[in-house]
């Protein structure tokens, strides 16, 4: 074991020193040197383990006393075995119930951590609402964020002292009671037996951890809380049309409409870490006033700008886009500070979704559905457009451009990143009529856009693919980049109810888009949601990944499917279910690492959580 600390040499030494001045009795004088020594290593190699999750804090006091009185219950053990040599039987049983009380000392001891960090919790969580400077309310959020990811940490080496006491009692149990099959045995939740050379036994199946009669997630990609209670004065906060982007290296940023407060919207920004778990500022308001924010969206920047655009009504409303720069006061223990310029208005009369495609130069492009007044020349019109816009290091916008994408009404706007400078729109639009027969109409529901910036200019290309051209009543969507010039499109379809999968290839200079796999059923049912990340595993082994929900389970799953380069084909398409509940809003982002992290209002309440899927090859 890796021990540093002061205080892991100094419980080193006590505890050999205690395990020395034991003194035998007739049962120990009575087992063989190598069983007493083994036995006495053992437990040194477990108190030691102790000292090391402990080596700061008052927590080790806990766990001393907790294994001092462990090293007691051995001794009374010690004195109840018969004179005599011991049987196999007897010396298993002897260790069994040695690594039982060891187990049930660490849980003591970390139960004795969970109530101090309760308590201080309270402490930091009162000051929070005592203190008036802005800069002394974050410092003490950051405190206790600090407290609660020690705390997580704590947890986890805890459990895997737990853990390692089971393997231990596992192994004696099995070497003890030899010959169980697998008829014979009953293994726990996503856990399944086999036989090993020990005999039958229950491993957890991949993706969880556990001992086989109890698998679970491992505990740092459990869903977490995303906004602590501490920052809302005790209020619940009720989350609903969740958005998220992951920029830089490790940032993200979810805005939501917070329900709870008048429909204001709200942005939480954040560093994520190792394993599951992330660094989170307090949430903020994005909105002014008794503003409120529908169908917000957010974009982050590599140069550290964030755009937030959203409606103030559900129908009918305002578009508005704001932005931010993250870190830009150059405080120490301030670099998730916002610094906000003013909101810029940039269309009227909006009731769908937006979308943003991040671009070079802290610039973002703004997809919108756009209506035109009617003239004495020309009836009104809806059609698809975007706006070009700059954010500035004060976080001011700058409109550089409106750019028409379609000509036909559109809305379930989505977008993903082909290049640095090229992107993919997928709508639903309205359908197109032929120029020179009017009566021969193309159904747009699954339609794709090839779009790039050059210089200040969005350009379009005017040729869009259409998946089925033929099908109408396509509803949710997503699109990701799976390959270079390779893109997958998901979306349910609304009449035969199933979600389904296509993927195209762009030619890289003439720029048009050709589907390579026509689209396959990934899963039979409706969902109210169907969205992709782009996950990149490894380049010569894409992959999709489709996140939606099981309406008729209960329950929300994600899928992914092997793109093979060879055969140009989706392959050993699997299911997996990521939340066994049905959340009332969810929305995802890639993460370095082959990680994503996936944010969601649970039902029935809408407190918003999020959660880190750690993604590996079989």
């Amino acid at each position: 074991l890796p021990f540093g600390g002061r205080f892991s040499r100094s419980l080193r030494v006590r505890d050999r020193r205690a395990l020395a001045t034991v003194s035998p009795t007739s049962a120990e004088m009575a087992l063989s040197t190598s069983q007493v020594v083994g036995c006495r290593r053992f437990l040194s190699a477990l108190f030691l383990a102790a000292g090391l999750i402990h080596s700061a804090g008052a927590a080790a006091a806990d766990f001393a006393a907790a294994a001092d009185a462990s090293e007691a219950v051995v001794e009374a053990a010690a004195q109840q075995l018969h004179v005599g040599d011991p049987t196999a039987f007897q010396k298993a049983s002897y260790l069994l119930r040695t690594i039982e009380k060891f187990k049930a000392s660490a849980q003591l001891a970390r139960l004795n951590v969970e109530r101090r960090h309760r308590a201080e919790e309270v402490r930091l969580s009162a000051a929070i609402k005592e203190a008036e400077a802005p800069g002394t309310k974050l410092a003490l959020a950051q405190s206790l964020s600090a407290d609660e990811r020690a705390l997580k940490e704590t947890e986890r080496v805890y459990e895997n002292v737990e853990k390692f006491s089971e393997s231990m009692s596992a192994v004696l149990a099995s070497a003890t009671l030899g010959g169980t099959g697998c008829e014979e045995m009953v293994c726990g939740e996503h856990a399944s037996c086999t036989v090993t050379s020990t005999g039958a036994e229950c491993i957890c199946k991949e993706g969880y951890v556990g001992l086989g009669k109890s698998c679970h997630a491992p505990v740092d990609f459990k869903p977490h809380r995303l906004v602590d209670p501490a920052f809302s004065g005790g209020l619940p906060t009720q989350a609903i049309d969740l958005h998220v982007s992951a920029f830089q290296t490790d940032r993200i940023a979810i805005v939501f409409r917070d329900v709870s407060q008048g429909n204001a919207g709200k942005i939480v920004i954040g560093s994520a870490r190792e394993g599951g778990l992330a660094d989170l500022a307090p949430p903020q308001l994005f909105t002014t006033g008794d503003g409120k924010a529908f169908s917000p969206i957010v974009a982050g920047t590599e140069g550290g700008r964030l755009a937030v655009a959203w409606r103030d009504e559900n129908r009918m409303g305002t578009c508005w886009v704001r932005g931010a720069a993250v870190g830009s006061t150059n405080i120490r223990g301030a670099d998730l500070s916002l610094a906000w310029g003013d909101k810029v208005n940039f269309c009227m009369g909006q009731a769908h979704k937006m979308a943003f495609a991040d671009l070079p130069g802290d610039r973002v492009a703004i997809l919108f559905s756009d209506r035109s007044k009617a003239t004495l020349s020309a009836p009104a019109g809806s059609f698809g457009s975007s706006v070009l816009a700059s954010i500035g290091d004060k976080g001011g916008v700058s409109l550089l451009g409106q750019f028409r994408f379609s000509e036909h009404p559109v809305c379930r706007l989505e977008a993903t990143k082909l290049s640095p400078t090229a992107f993919i729109i997928a709508a639903r639009a309205g359908s197109a009529l032929d120029d020179l027969d009017p009566s021969v109409a193309t159904k747009q529901e699954a339609m794709a856009i090839y779009a790039e910036v050059i210089d200040n200019d969005l350009v379009f290309n005017p040729n869009p693919a259409n998946i089925e051209p033929a099908r109408s009543q396509i509803w949710s969507r997503g699109v990701s980049l799976i390959a270079p010039d390779t893109f997958a499109y998901a979306y349910q379809d609304g009449v035969d109810m199933k979600v389904k999968m296509a993927v195209l290839e762009v030619s890289p200079t003439t720029h048009m888009m050709q589907v390579v796999q026509r689209p396959a059923v990934i899963r039979d049912g409706f969902s109210p949601y169907v969205s992709m990340l782009a996950t990149p595993y490894l380049p010569s082994q894409p992959h999709t990944l489709v996140y939606y929900e099981d309406h008729a389970a209960n329950r929300s799953m994600v899928n992914l499917c092997t793109w093979s380069l060879q055969s140009k084909k989706l392959e050993g398409c699997e299911d997996f279910v990521w939340l066994n509940q049905k959340p009332l809003s969810v929305a995802g982002a890639a993460l370095p690492g082959g990680k994503i992290l996936l944010a969601f209002a649970a039902a029935p309440s809408g407190e918003p959580h999020y959660a880190v899927l750690g993604l590996a090859k079989k």
